[in-house]
């Protein structure tokens, strides 16, 4: 073989390694590009449970004030027992409406989530899901069942009494925050916590003690 055979070879051989150089260093770019995704993402949305936990506690705190309620828009005909039952019941809702937008946050960071950890990682999503739909619930079943109460003039029998009274007792415990032990959504709202540690904490364990790569 020539010394130009042996160059041509040289040459194509660089090219080569060139090549296979490029190839792991784009893989290792979109492993690390993966992984940055991955940590912020985990990041993002551990930090809004653990402040939308700290909400809804607020949400369902028994202590208020007079003025609560009264944002809730009066319905044409209303009388002023229903007025009062309604309003009375909105003060759960009202007190949601403060706080949307992080449980928005979260409902967008879902979508996300699911892509990059599986649709099976998006539990504690459907349990924050079903606690605001139960917030929706209690508004609702609460203004009609306190309007009812206070009609103490339409005869009733006992058992329409205890039914109406076990249907309060019901929702007021979803209502307010320690009515009943052990209280269901304390026990929900600690079940979606730890279910969205054991996603987001090893993640984040993986790069303790490194800089985050934020750019």
């Amino acid at each position: 073989m020539c010394l130009g055979d042996w160059l041509n070879l040289v040459q194509a051989l660089a090219i080569i390694a060139a090549s296979i150089a490029a190839i792991f260093g784009i893989n290792s770019w979109r492993r690390e590009l993966k992984g940055k995704k991955r940590y912020e993402l985990a990041e993002e949305t551990l930090s809004l449970f653990y402040k939308v936990k700290d909400i809804i506690s607020a949400i369902r705190s028994p202590f208020g004030h007079a003025d609560e309620g009264k944002s809730r828009p009066v319905a044409p005909g209303e009388n002023p027992e229903q007025k009062k039952a309604r309003d009375r019941a909105y003060v759960l809702w009202e007190r949601y409406l403060k706080h949307e937008d992080t449980f928005n946050k979260l409902r967008t960071v879902r979508y996300r989530f699911m892509a990059i950890f599986g649709k099976e990682a998006t539990k504690p999503f459907d349990d924050l899901g079903n606690i605001v739909k139960g917030f929706a619930s209690a508004v609702t079943v609460l203004s009609d069942a306190w309007y009812r109460q206070s009609q103490t003039y339409l005869p009733r029998t006992k058992e329409e009494i205890d039914k109406l009274e076990d249907l309060i007792d019901t929702y007021r415990a979803f209502f307010w925050e320690g009515m009943k032990k052990p209280d269901q959504i304390n026990e929900i709202v600690s079940n979606m916590i730890s279910g969205i540690e054991e996603i987001c904490i090893p993640v984040l364990s993986k790069k303790k003690g490194k800089p985050s790569q934020k750019a």
